[in-house]
């Protein structure tokens, strides 16, 4: 009869040097605690604390961009719109229709409206300015001449009888702020100028429109700042387009014949067209000057006594 006999592996005990069975945790000769194997355990603990700093790394990276993001209202071409650029711009421009519209001219429902407005409109202001700068640059206009910057300075200061002191409060900012908005302003002015209008001032406004339209379509905008769709072109001062509550007020006939006339200038410089007609109504919060042809409203334009501007 064939006799099967269980093959057993043995290990040395390191202690005694007796024959021991392998996966003993101790050694039947001396009584001594056998070492065990870690290798396959503290392999798996690295890779898990390997798994753990890839996380945390990644999410470290992850708070720190958004962090980024947070100071940054976007980009335009990787040129950066700092939150604080933008907030300092915001400032000034609700100063600005507040001192023309009124104090509660961003307050309550309307209020809010008026700002996402005021926040979209300028937002694109800063993109348009960006990208005409980065073109500009492109061009060769990397610099303004000095004495033109200050003689621009002198007149603003001297226009409105301002000090450095109520310059630097009414533009919430310094005059080397100023100066830097000024040197930027003659650059892309030189630019659109030469470049864009080509001498053609007559079409200017048609020609720059579509150029902006072009260079957006072109360029890569990223913006960060969380606004509300603007759904129709109101006038800024008043969520329904009559601050008036939709009762137009008395006007005086004088305001009324410069209003319109001014309204019609504007139209015809822009279209060519000279068989328009025009209606004035003081809404309250503004004088509205409406382009009429067919009978059909073509522009609204908004009169502040001394020029227009499109709603």
């Amino acid at each position: 009869m064939e006799t099967y006999t269980e093959k057993i592996d043995t290990a040395t005990c390191p202690f005694c040097g007796g024959e021991i069975e392998k996966g003993n945790r101790f050694c039947v000769h001396c009584g001594n605690s056998l070492p065990r194997k870690r290798k396959t355990r503290l392999t798996n603990r690295f890779i898990l604390f390997g798994i753990i700093g890839l996380i945390l790394a990644g999410a470290i990276g992850f708070l720190w961009t958004k962090g980024l993001e947070s100071k940054l209202v976007g980009k335009v071409n990787g040129e950066e719109i700092t939150t604080e650029e933008f907030t300092k711009r915001l400032d000034r421009a609700k100063k600005f229709y507040e001192s023309r519209y009124g104090q509660n001219l961003f307050e309550g429902e309307a209020g809010k409206e008026n700002l996402n407005r005021l926040k979209t409109d300028l937002l694109d202001e800063i993109t348009t300015e960006k990208i005409l700068l980065q073109e500009a640059k492109k061009a060769g206009y990397s610099a303004a001449p000095e004495e033109e910057i200050q003689k621009q300075l002198e007149a603003i200061k001297n226009k409105n009888g301002l000090t450095d002191v109520d310059l630097q409060k009414m533009i919430n900012g310094s005059i080397e702020d100023l100066k830097k908005e000024l040197r930027e302003g003659w650059i892309i002015s030189q630019f659109i100028e030469k470049n864009i209008f080509k001498g053609d001032q007559v079409n200017g406004n048609v020609i720059f429109a579509q150029w902006v339209t072009q260079a957006k379509a072109k360029a890569r905008i990223e913006n960060y700042e969380k606004l509300e769709p603007v759904s129709t072109a109101k006038a800024s001062c008043c969520k329904t387009g009559c601050g008036g509550g939709g009762r137009p007020q008395p006007l005086d006939p004088k305001i009324e014949k410069e209003a319109r006339a001014k309204g019609l200038e504007y139209y015809e410089k822009k279209t060519q067209k000279k068989a328009a007609d025009a209606k004035v109504t003081n809404f309250g919060c503004h004088i509205q000057v409406d382009i009429i042809e067919d009978g059909k409203i073509v522009a609204s334009l908004t009169y502040n006594g001394e020029e227009v501007q499109e709603i």
